[in-house]
């Protein structure tokens, strides 16, 4: 932190928010004296702590450091908190050297930084779901849709399906809890899957922002179409299988609806298994 001394006049300068914030952050909200641990901010929300310069301020200070600029003197590295009663004690230059308050410095934040670092490192993507249960057979959806199908074309569609569905993985989870309400408040028109916009905003209250921010979110895993408005009325597409034109959605819906299996066991459970037997 030493430099050659500057022709700067010395001014006591205030710590920068910044500057602060991060010593606070990094103190624990205790005072860096080892073993005290009285707080810096009390259960009011009050600032009772001090800081503390760890080479003075100012001229005839304790430790001053006629070498460091005003902005070395407020800088992070050269403050501390510390609780009035050890700020005090801190002022024995003898005992207290400026190595000793750095490096009393560096063990008390150490130990804050370390869970600063935790908590970081804790920090997950709650969207990626790496379990689900696949579809393997599909035989129960043609059954209660009464498709006629055989088994070798119920396997056929069941792997169209799973490849479909398995796009909801690494979907934000409000976002697919909100595709679920989508596929349940979508209707039926000319071999499309509509999802009607203002519909689904007012039965789930999200803001018409929101909604387009969800939207964005499906249409980048081409699972919806982008919104579209036709004579005012803003609308978006669940997406059929594009080489065999077929529309699941629609089918998902109808099953769900006669079988009264939960669409988020599908969308949020990612359970994909209902549709076999």
């Amino acid at each position: 932190m030493s430099r050659e001394r500057t022709d700067d006049e010395v001014k006591r300068l205030a710590p920068k928010q910044e500057v602060l914030r991060e010593l606070y952050i990094k103190s624990g909200n205790e005072c860096a004296y080892p073993g005290c641990h009285n707080v810096l901010v009390d259960e009011n929300g009050n600032f009772v702590g001090e800081v503390c310069h760890i080479e003075a301020a100012m001229p005839g200070g304790e430790r001053f450091n006629s070498n460091m600029t005003n902005e070395d003197r407020r800088s992070f590295g050269n403050l501390m908190l510390m609780c009035h009663q050890h700020h005090v004690v801190t002022d024995d230059i003898e005992k207290y050297t400026v190595e000793k308050l750095k490096e009393m410095k560096r063990n008390h934040e150490a130990k804050y930084s370390g869970i600063i670092g935790q908590m970081m490192n804790s920090i997950t993507d709650y969207g990626m779901s790496l379990e689900y249960t696949p579809c393997c057979n599909c035989r129960k959806m043609s059954r209660i849709l009464d498709w006629g199908l055989t088994d070798a074309e119920n396997c056929e569609n069941a792997a169209i399906l799973d490849k479909h569905l398995q796009k909801l993985l690494d979907l934000p989870i409000e976002t697919r809890r909100l595709l679920g309400i989508m596929v349940m408040r979508s209707y039926y028109d000319r071999c499309d899957c509509i999802v009607p916009i203002h519909e689904v905003e007012r039965a789930t209250g999200l803001k018409p922002e929101n909604m387009i921010q969800n939207v964005e979110i499906l249409e980048r895993r081409r699972i919806t179409s982008e919104i579209e408005v036709e004579d005012g009325i803003p609308n978006c597409k669940l997406y059929s299988d594009f080489k065999s034109g077929w529309s699941y959605w629609n089918d998902i819906r109808e099953f769900v609806k006669q079988t009264g299996t939960p669409i988020e066991r599908i969308c949020c459970d990612l359970d994909f298994s209902v549709f076999d037997e």
